[in-house]
């Protein structure tokens, strides 16, 4: 058995795959992108496939077995960009949502902007406003 622990986080750059160690085996990621209505995700069987194969097509390593499956729901906004902000339609409703596949990069990021609006305290970036990420952008209006 390879020592996978050393390994980095790796993602090709036509965002087919993903992956990194994870508890002392390979986690990998297709990252595919399956429009669905909410449900209790399940992997699909040609995913769990291709995953495999890009692995072993793209590293010397090979897949022997697959030891778990999961699969989660991604949500995106029509611009790809997270939702953050209150909603106008319901009192004291903060969206935060539409992270895609990146909530894990993001995260630190987002939470300073929710931070900032909910507090009220001053916003914490300068390339990024909080109208770009309102809600409001989707609905056409002005944050």
């Amino acid at each position: 058995d390879a020592d996978l622990s050393r390994l980095p986080f790796a993602k090709t750059v036509g965002d087919d795959l993903y992956f990194a160690p994870e508890s002392g085996r390979l986690f990998a990621s297709p990252m595919d992108e399956v429009p669905s209505d909410p449900c209790d995700a399940q992997p699909d069987e040609y995913d769990i496939a291709l995953a495999a194969h890009r692995v072993e097509e793209r590293t010397t390593m090979k897949v022997e077995r697959i030891h778990s499956r999961w699969a989660g729901l991604r949500s995106f906004a029509p611009d790809r960009h997270p939702v953050v902000g209150f909603a106008q339609d319901a009192d004291g409703f903060f969206w935060l949502a539409g992270q895609g596949g990146f909530g894990l990069q993001t995260s630190p990021a987002v939470a300073a902007a929710c931070a900032s609006l909910v507090l009220g305290t001053p916003w914490p970036f300068q390339d990024v406003t909080p109208e770009a990420l309102s809600p409001l952008r989707l609905l056409g209006q002005a944050a």
